[in-house]
């Protein structure tokens, strides 16, 4: 064999050798990437063409007893962009014959196409679709409607996530006690603040595989983990009660030229709160609203000789007909000097004429027949210097020293309300109290919850405590009738045509520093007086007109029980 056939047999082996050395490199690229780094290549392939997108779960309504909504959510769409992939995305049409087409491509064209639907500037929409983002909003809040339309555009590069929007119906109604959520859907002030977790559900997710042409692939990778929707809170407030009673507040304010005025009605069997009405209610936004009536402690005035006068009754220290003397001026055996509002002769009054007419005087004689401790207990008794816990954030206890804290003028002032403050919210639980048979009814604001599998939880109640002997209490109400019965009662002139009402009339002096700057007046009080179903409660802040409660506090109790008689149908005294 020659040395030339020699060398051809080796090339054709090395040849061979080289070719399967080739064939087993392809197969074992084969190997690795169909088997090896297959199911990873083909998880990135597929999560290129894979969206998520966060379902978020609908936050649930706030509805009065009745189930009138007081807040509730829409169901409205965020639309994005992915600048990214929205470079050279396809826009696709159809021709005369209904085929799908090719109409052009871009963000301009794209910015065509959605500008209108959007409801935006076309080259404003346009400069929005450039950049490097791959998810850049476009429009939040977007109605169900504009939503499929886009939708129906197909254009890879535009997506979407479902969202909500909180609704409030009714405007300002309430506004102070449903409250306000943040931008980020939470509850920041009322009842959106401290149902929050109530209201709030547990999101979900939806996954799809796209196509290149931004098509849904059919039986594709799909995955639907579906919401949990909030609950429904259910309040005692009666909204048409409430809509009714805030406007007659508002125009007490404007009448008496007041800072600020509310009104409470509470239902005195059961504790409800049926109306929360403050005056100057703004349209509901993200800026929190102060509920004044919950959150501010004021003095009572005269409403705080109730308790003077249940105490030296429990005490039996008086009865209705012990005669107190009642000077216009009087001095304690300590030098502490009072005087009654306006200028009388000295003279012998019932207990009953004393706390009928209101006399300061007459009302410290009352309470130099007690020690401070029971006076101080009584109050306790009634639930003064601690919150309610109705479901209101920042809700105020009040302000109620122990009496060891009393000074020498201090241990008096209290005896006819002064020296101490409540809320709105405490003082209408005091004559509930005394109303429901001596007997402490916790206030509440929520009824329950109805759940989001549609099961209803009854809110827990806390139970009821006696404050006050069943007869002395009989006799308190038949006391404070004497008020708007009695033609020098401070009351009479704001009697309600058909029902008998026991109440107490209030006016406290307010200060800033040693200086007086105005009155708040209040009145509270129970109608029927003969059947109590409602305690009602008002105040007017620093009214310029009316600075006594028998001038303002009194018209407008008068036109809130007028009210709500009619409204809740209470039948008439007999």
């Amino acid at each position: 064999m020659s040395n030339t056939e020699n060398r051809s047999r080796m090339a054709t082996r090395i040849l061979w050798a080289l070719l399967l050395i080739g064939l087993l490199g392809v197969a074992g690229q084969l190997i690795y990437v169909q088997i090896i780094k297959g199911p990873e290549l083909e998880a990135q392939g597929r999560s290129v063409r894979m969206h998520e997108a966060i379902i978020q779960p609908r936050r649930g309504d706030i509805v009065d007893a009745n189930g009138a909504t007081l807040a509730t959510t829409v169901e409205t769409y965020h639309i994005a962009v992915n600048q990214i992939n929205i470079r050279n995305t396809k826009v696709w049409g159809e021709d005369a014959d209904g085929n799908r087409v090719q109409i052009g491509s871009g963000p301009a064209l794209v910015a065509q196409k959605l500008a209108p639907l959007l409801e935006m500037d076309e080259a404003e929409l346009g400069g929005q679709l450039i950049g490097n983002s791959s998810y850049h909003y476009l429009k939040k809040d977007v109605d169900i409607e504009t939503w499929r339309k886009i939708r129906a555009l197909g254009i890879y590069g535009i997506e979407w996530e479902p969202s909500y929007k909180r609704v409030y119906p009714n405007e300002t109604l309430a506004a102070t006690v449903i409250g306000s959520i943040d931008a980020d859907g939470e509850g920041s002030s009322g009842l959106e603040l401290t149902q929050n977790e109530k209201l709030t559900g547990k999101p979900g997710r939806q996954v799809q595989e796209f196509g290149p042409f931004g098509e849904v692939i059919p039986g594709g990778k799909s995955v639907k983990e579906p919401a949990v929707q909030g609950g429904t809170v259910h309040t005692t407030l009666r909204r048409d009660l409430q809509d009714a009673t805030e406007k007659i507040v508002n125009e007490a304010v404007e009448t008496y030229s007041a800072d600020w005025g509310g009104a409470i009605i509470q239902e005195i069997a059961t504790g409800k709160i049926l109306t929360l009405a403050e005056s100057g209610n703004k349209e509901i936004t993200s800026n929190p609203q102060a509920s004044r009536l919950v959150q501010y402690a004021v003095e009572p005035g005269s409403v705080g000789k109730l308790i003077t006068f249940a105490t030296a009754l429990e005490q039996n220290k008086i009865t209705p007909l012990t005669p107190i003397q009642t000077p216009y001026k009087y001095t304690t055996p300590d030098g502490q000097e009072f005087q009654d509002s306006h200028e009388h002769p000295d003279y012998t009054r019932t207990a009953t004429g004393v706390l009928s007419e209101s006399s300061n005087t007459g009302t410290v004689k009352v309470g130099e027949m007690l020690t401070d401790q029971q006076r101080y207990d009584m109050m306790k008794a009634f639930h003064l210097g601690e919150t309610t816990d109705i479901g209101m954030p920042g809700e105020s206890p009040g302000i109620l020293a122990p009496p060891d804290q009393w000074d020498g003028r201090q241990r008096y002032t209290t005896m006819f309300g002064q020296g101490y403050a409540v809320t709105q919210l405490q003082q209408v639980g005091l004559v509930a109290t005394i109303a429901n048979g001596g007997v402490y009814q916790p206030p509440r604001l929520i009824d329950g919850w109805t759940k989001s599998d549609g099961s209803y939880e009854q809110a827990p109640q806390r139970e009821p405590v006696r404050a006050l002997d069943p007869k002395v209490a009989e006799t308190m109400i038949t006391m404070m009738e004497s008020t708007t019965a009695d033609e020098a009662g401070t009351g009479y002139y704001f009697n309600v045509e058909g029902y008998r009402i026991a109440a107490k009339t209030g006016t406290a002096e307010l200060f800033e520093g040693a200086q007086t700057v105005g009155t708040a007046t209040t009145v509270a009080g129970v109608v029927p007086a003969d059947n109590p179903m409602i305690a009602v409660s008002v105040i007017l802040y620093r009214p310029r007109a009316g600075i006594l409660s028998s001038q303002s506090a009194g018209p407008l109790f008068q036109s809130v029980v007028s009210e709500s008689v009619k409204s809740l149908g209470i039948p008439a005294s007999t």
